[in-house]
């Protein structure tokens, strides 16, 4: 397929929207006849020119939709009404659970814990290569108190997610 000219495009264009004389109109019509590549893009045109030209029809909004929105700025939000149970029971799992690692770390569990992570790499030996076993040393009194640090942040932000978010929002709408 031959590409059209930059010229011909431009004409197609504005013999759509309609800046031709009657001339011209006559001489392109001749040409789109005899040239099926002229007849594929001037009928693409035609669907595109259609298809933007037409006035689409827009939903005006009801007549009070400006006042009842106006209206409602006034007003104060709604409080979700939702149970906060299932946050007071997680918070006091986290806590409950805390505590025990706590009274387990002060009574000595965890004191001269450490430990070794073996890594044993005998199912890929072959032959040809030889992987040594790698031991890496942790403590694992570290890992316990990070984990209890965690299971503490969890709880201060249940805490206030689910007590104190709605203690004061309930003082506010109080005062």
């Amino acid at each position: 397929m031959k590409k059209l000219s930059i010229a011909q495009e431009e004409l197609l264009l504005r013999f759509l929207d309609g800046e031709l004389s009657e001339e011209e109109i006559k001489r392109l019509k001749n040409q789109i006849a005899h040239s099926p590549e002229l007849q594929n893009r001037y009928t693409e045109l035609k669907t595109v020119h259609s298809f933007l030209s037409r006035k689409i029809q827009l939903d005006e909004p009801s007549k009070l939709f400006t006042q009842t929105v106006m209206n409602g700025l006034d007003r104060n939000p709604e409080l979700a009404n939702h149970s906060y149970k299932n946050g007071i029971y997680l918070l006091a799992g986290i806590l409950i659970a805390s505590a025990l690692a706590v009274m387990l770390l002060l009574n000595g569990v965890f004191t001269e814990t450490t430990s070794s992570l073996v890594i044993d790499a005998t199912s890929l030996q072959n032959k040809w290569m030889t992987l040594p076993t790698l031991a890496i040393p942790f403590n694992v009194k570290i890992i316990i108190n990070g984990i209890i640090f965690l299971n503490l942040g969890i709880a201060l932000i249940l805490f206030d997610r689910t007590v104190l978010k709605p203690y004061f929002q309930k003082r506010i709408m109080i005062h």
